[in-house]
């Protein structure tokens, strides 16, 4: 058994898309704890399973990793927040644990408030849509909505904040490939985003069954009174 054999299910039981993990908390669960290289080379953190195969255990759940050394800690982020991942890293040398952590918060906020809106209003994506499970765990990572179509068919739904990109079809094609094999039928998807470029569109039509929602944000203003 691997010393890193527990750390996939300890970073699927965290049901955020974007969370931070000292090196202290992962020191409990990897057996023996980390090694010297973890907590001084970024090369240990490579997300590639080829040439670091202990990123395998986090990969598994669908987890990308960026370490800062200087606070001792890593952020987590899925693959549905991978827009906010590549901004975090740049940041991140320069950032305080609490303002990663505010950070992390605000860029996730949307996406939250969008899962809300279309769990609340499932017939806006489409008519006899029914929700099956929030936060769905696999084992190839964790999808947003699970839902079902009034055919009784598999509808898996992705949500992201801001522009769709070319990982997001790998994203929704890995999920549709695990629920075909799991189900004995390919089932339904629909990608949610603010837009789409066109290449994402033209690797869209290479799939099967995948649908492309675009959502807009529409604000509304009221005057704030003083309560007496």
């Amino acid at each position: 058994m691997s010393r890193y054999s527990l750390l996939t299910q300890y970073l699927l039981a965290n049901p955020n898309a974007q969370f931070i993990k000292s090196f202290d908390e992962l020191d409990e669960v990897v057996l023996g704890g980390l090694p010297a290289s973890a907590r001084q080379y970024p090369a240990w953190w490579t997300n590639n399973a080829a040439s670091q195969p202990h990123a395998k255990y986090w990969l598994d759940a669908g987890l990308r990793a960026t370490p800062n050394f200087k606070d001792e800690f890593v952020i987590f982020t899925n693959d549905a927040a991978l827009e906010a991942s590549e901004l975090a890293a740049a940041v991140v040398e320069d950032s305080t644990p609490q303002d990663l952590t505010e950070y992390v918060e605000s860029s996730l906020s949307l996406e939250r408030d969008l899962e809300d809106q279309i769990v609340g209003h499932l017939d806006v994506l489409e008519p006899g849509l029914t929700l099956v499970s929030r936060q769905e765990t696999s084992d190839v990572g964790r999808l947003d909505l699970l839902a079902r179509d009034r055919e009784g068919r598999t509808v898996i739904i992705e949500l992201k904040a801001g522009e769709a990109k070319d990982s997001s079809i790998g994203q929704i094609a890995r999920y549709m490939g695990w629920y075909a094999e799991k189900e004995g039928k390919p089932p339904r998807a629909m990608l949610v985003a603010s837009g789409f470029p066109e290449p994402v569109r033209w690797a869209a039509k290479a799939i099967p069954g995948l649908k492309l929602v675009t959502y807009r944000v529409q604000f509304a203003f009221e005057e704030a009174m003083v309560l007496s």
